[in-house]
């Protein structure tokens, strides 16, 4: 069985290893290839040069032999609409991997348009996998005009129209589709974001007492209000990830003497290391899909503090964290006071049950089984 990957429009494989986002991502493909659930894995990028780099990663035995990667030909390397463009031509470039092809995937709604179109042509099962529902995330913000918006649910709901299964990441993404586009739950899958278990855990190392955040540094994760309710508190922060509020983060820190550390991109497989340094993990974020730097934290052992809004309470739930009451930072700063007074015996509590948490539902494993078991029905069909 061959499964075709379309990369978010615009994404390369060069930036997914910028960003520390490679050695997560190739997980879940190279655990189906090792099981035998599949035999080849295409992933068709956005980036130039993404087959030079596939073939270097290769040999340096850092991505599987049966994953290949398709990248989008200089031409189209012109200007930043160019990736528009290509998007369209992408199922014609690419006709006969796509007819080899027994599924098709995308990794998010920018681009699933390809997808749908390459499904039309070649009559192949299209699996419309979301890691979050862009509507809903840029409904909330408005960070973009009505237009523009209403643009995203139109494609949106092509893609959910011309599907055979979509996958989404939380419950509460479900329940806003069904509310938005009536669509039929039966089509939906829930698959919780998966983390490697072997690499993130508890090391039962010394903890610092310093606070970790780790995500896009961008409006909807809240970052300033995070920083101004730890400063109440008398706690240092390190901040990791890149985004557009980075420049006007860095004058924030500057002109107020913060104690914070802006850190940049790393690694996914560093992560492991500086989370078990941390005593405690934040994410306060005004939305959240389903973050998967919160379940890493988890998982590492971190007392893990974050906002009761959709994405982040279908994580921290009955005890095995500390929910804010809303967004503001005196509510996240009485989220950290009641950190901060935990007994060493409530602390142990909690994470334990966090680990629970994350073993249950958030399992690389599990993740492979319940794709396989969506493989097969597609197939059969």
């Amino acid at each position: 069985m061959t499964l075709s990957l379309f990369f978010t429009r615009g994404v390369s494989l060069e930036q997914w290893l910028k960003q520390g986002l490679f050695e997560r991502e190739k997980l879940i493909y190279e655990e189906h290839l090792k099981q035998g659930n599949l035999d080849k894995v295409y992933w068709f990028t956005y980036g130039s040069e993404d087959r030079k780099l596939a073939n270097r990663l290769k040999s340096e035995n850092r991505l599987h032999k049966n994953i290949e990667v398709f990248e989008m030909p200089k031409v189209f390397n012109i200007t930043k609409i160019s990736s528009y463009l290509y998007s369209f031509f992408l199922p014609f470039i690419y006709r006969k991997e796509l007819q080899k092809s027994n599924i098709l995937k995308t990794n998010q709604t920018d681009g699933s348009w390809t997808a749908v179109i390459s499904k039309k042509i070649y009559g192949k099962k299209l699996l419309y996998r979301t890691g979050y529902t862009m509507s809903q995330l840029e409904n909330n913000l408005k960070r973009f005009n009505i237009i523009i918006r209403k643009c995203i649910e139109l494609v949106e709901k092509f893609a959910y129209n011309n599907c055979d299964k979509a996958i989404v990441s939380s419950n509460h993404n479900v329940r806003y589709l069904v509310n938005k586009y009536s669509i039929d739950t039966k089509k939906i899958e829930v698959i919780y974001n998966f983390i490697d278990r072997n690499r993130f855990y508890d090391f039962n190392k010394q903890r610092e007492k310093k606070v970790v955040f780790v995500g896009r540094l961008s409006e909807e994760k809240n970052i300033f209000n995070l920083i101004e309710a730890i400063h109440s508190v008398d706690l240092p922060l390190d901040i990791y990830g890149s985004g557009p509020l980075k420049n006007k983060l860095e004058s924030f820190i500057k002109e107020n003497n913060y104690n914070v550390r802006l850190l940049g991109n790393i690694s996914n497989s560093l992560l492991p290391e500086i989370l078990n340094k941390a005593k405690y993990f934040a994410l306060v974020s005004i939305h959240e899909g389903m973050p998967k730097s919160l379940i890493e934290g988890m998982a590492c052992g971190c007392i893990c503090i974050g906002t009761n809004v959709s994405g982040i309470n279908e994580v921290i739930t009955e005890g095995n964290g500390i929910l804010a009451l809303s967004t503001s930072s005196n509510d996240i700063r009485e989220a950290f006071i009641k950190a901060l007074s935990l007994t060493p015996d409530k602390e142990v509590k909690m994470r334990l049950l966090a680990k629970e948490f994350i073993d249950k539902n958030f399992t690389l494993h599990n993740v492979v089984a319940k794709e396989q078991d969506i493989f097969k029905k597609l197939c059969n069909e």
